[in-house]
């Protein structure tokens, strides 16, 4: 990977507009101390920040910056982004939080372990975390990536979805290799791999949703899923078989499989959704539209939306 890139020192940029670099690293202890230090720049002067790292990690920053820990929020990046498609909403309400106050972040949300269908969310959550935040927000937010652990395909892919790149200096320089503003969308325009022929296949309409629903409540407890995590893929489904009987000309189609790692659920449909964030971000109070997305992203393990004027593919994924 070859890279050029033009200096600009990171203090005064962070406190002016938001900032979201990639930083390359390898071994533990010099990512603690690089993590660690960045943080407590911010700490030290006055910045809210927040830490979310996969729990090993967490732990190692967390002891690194001694007594700034207590001026630090944490999260353990397994439970925080376990679907990762929850997790703008998580720096949308730091953000918000802080107001007019300069802060910082550091997100790992793609560690070595993750799943094919993880890493791909991942990916495409990283891409529309650019337009997710205001660019006039004081936020300076830090994305770790393990060179080594991960592919080089998974850390080229990094390069293409972060406008900065963190330097050993501590530093964010400008990336010659981001992608810009147009690649998350063009990402959630692009279909999903195709469903496996060895499905269950159902249609969808105003007469079968509740069939839709009781059907993925019986194939889940086969699938020896717990009573209550096969009630909230019913009741995901059902707000999925709603929205394409209101927004999908009346139909759509439900198809379920099995993997080695979980069950499938699939509602396709001839509908367009518009807003690459839509089920990302919390519906307003008055906000009728989105609400029905937002509650699949907070009930399902790991959820997989793209749009075009193709139609729409909602697939949800349910850990065995």
């Amino acid at each position: 990977m070859s890279m050029t890139s033009t200096p600009r020192p990171m203090m005064g940029r962070a406190h002016e507009g938001y900032v979201h670099d990639v930083m390359l690293w390898s071994g533990q202890r010099s990512f603690v101390r690089a993590a660690a230090d960045f943080v407590r720049q911010g700490v030290l002067a006055g910045e809210l920040a927040l830490v979310a790292l996969p729990a090993v990690r967490l732990r190692a920053v967390r002891a690194a910056l001694g007594e700034a820990a207590a001026q630090v929020r944490f999260a353990e990046m397994e439970t925080l982004g376990a679907n990762p498609a929850c997790l703008i909403q998580a720096w949308v309400d730091f953000v918000a939080e802080a107001g007019d106050r300069p802060s910082r972040g550091v997100g790992e949300p793609l560690w070595a372990g993750r799943t094919g269908v993880e890493v791909t969310e991942c990916q495409l959550h990283e891409a529309l975390l650019n337009d997710a935040i205001p660019a006039t927000a004081p936020l300076w937010l830090r994305c770790p990536y393990e060179v080594g652990a991960l592919t080089d395909e998974v850390v080229e892919e990094a390069l293409h979805t972060h406008p900065w790149v963190a330097d050993s200096d501590g530093l964010a320089r400008t990336n010659d290799l981001y992608g810009g503003h147009d690649l998350g969308a063009a990402a959630f325009a692009s279909p999903l791999p195709a469903a496996p022929a060895a499905t269950i296949v159902r249609a969808i309409t105003p007469s079968t949703i509740r069939a839709v629903r009781d059907l993925a409540l019986q194939v889940a407890r086969a699938c020896g899923i717990t009573d209550d995590r096969a009630a909230d893929l019913g009741l995901a489904l059902h707000e999925l078989g709603v929205n394409s009987v209101l927004h999908g000309r009346g139909r759509g189609t439900l198809r379920l499989w099995r993997t080695s790692q979980a069950l499938v659920c699939e509602v396709t449909d001839e509908g367009v959704v518009a807003d690459p964030l839509a089920g990302r971000l919390a519906p307003g109070t008055e906000e009728l539209d989105g609400r029905g997305l937002w509650m699949v992203n907070q009930l399902c393990d790991l959820v997989q939306l793209r749009s075009s004027a193709a139609g729409t593919t909602v697939r949800v994924h349910t850990w065995l």
